[in-house]
């Protein structure tokens, strides 16, 4: 997870092996109390949420959106040297040293506006603001993990109808994800708050996040069932958090390209 829209890539990525308690910076950025519970990552709907690894082993989360599918952050496969870099498993069920099932990966797809408009400079690459909005990225998995674990719906509808449905809940939403605290388990905040809907789609929130949930899904229940409605892209500094909360991009963002490479890879899939 980006910590700021500006800050380097090299640092939000360090992965940390260790478990340990929130330090104070932690605190502040979880609006000073840390609502995160371990959840079992074989139940319910956390089943198609996973953790993907790239090849220089940087991680982040990921979420089952059609059989062989996941959805994630586009920054999540940019190297500490600002080049691209592929991802190589997508895990879930992951819970210590264990998990569940485990997929190589086919295929990547990072907007190509964010990979074009990334600035490189000498002590790292930065994302500007300007496509800070294009921070998605879309993952095709070798084996179909969705067949078992289920996937979770994308919100369809526009940036509108999303405002409405958000408004409708009282804009309660809920992350999970594998956070650099512990990297090795599920933590998830239920009912956290929804706090805006940007112009460019991004979607403002209050729920306890941590570089490592980069790419993690938002959800609300809409319609009487749990729906991705955003994922998780960036967070201030400790000392920006009274003045900005969370960032993720809402679905209606990346919606129609997301069905796209779904579908292309069913068209690719009756060719052979």
């Amino acid at each position: 997870m980006m910590r700021t829209v500006l800050l380097c890539l090299t640092l939000c990525l360090l992965p940390l092996l260790a478990q340990a308690k929130p330090n104070a910076e932690q605190l502040i950025l979880f609006f000073g109390k840390d609502d995160r519970v371990k959840t079992d990552p074989d139940s319910g709907l956390w089943q198609a949420v996973g953790q993907l690894e790239t090849k220089s082993h940087l991680v982040c989360t990921a979420t089952l959106v059609a059989e062989d599918v996941v959805v994630t952050a586009g920054h999540c496969f940019i190297n500490r040297h600002g080049r691209f870099d592929p991802a190589i498993t997508f895990t879930v069920g992951l819970a210590g040293k264990e998990y569940s099932e485990q997929s190589t990966i086919r295929d990547v797809q990072v907007d190509k506006t964010f990979l074009a408009g990334l600035e490189h400079r000498p002590d790292g690459t930065y994302i500007p603001k300007k496509i800070a909005g294009r921070d998605f990225a879309f993952v095709r998995l070798s084996e179909p993990l969705g067949r078992s674990r289920g996937v979770i719906p994308v919100f369809a509808g526009d940036s509108q109808a999303l405002k409405q449905q958000l408004h409708s809940i009282g804009n309660t939403i809920t992350n999970g994800g594998y956070p650099l605290d512990d990297l090795t388990h599920l933590l998830v905040h239920n009912n956290c708050l929804a706090t805006g809907l940007l112009a460019d789609g991004r979607l403002t929130h209050r729920c306890d996040t941590l570089e490592g949930n980069s790419g993690s899904p938002i959800l609300a229940r809409i319609n009487g069932r749990m729906t991705l409605i955003g994922i998780q892209s960036s967070a201030p500094v400790a000392s920006r958090r009274r003045k900005e909360d969370n960032m993720a991009l809402s679905s209606p963002v990346f919606y129609q390209q997301l069905q796209q490479f779904i579908q292309q890879g069913k068209s690719k899939s009756s060719k052979k």
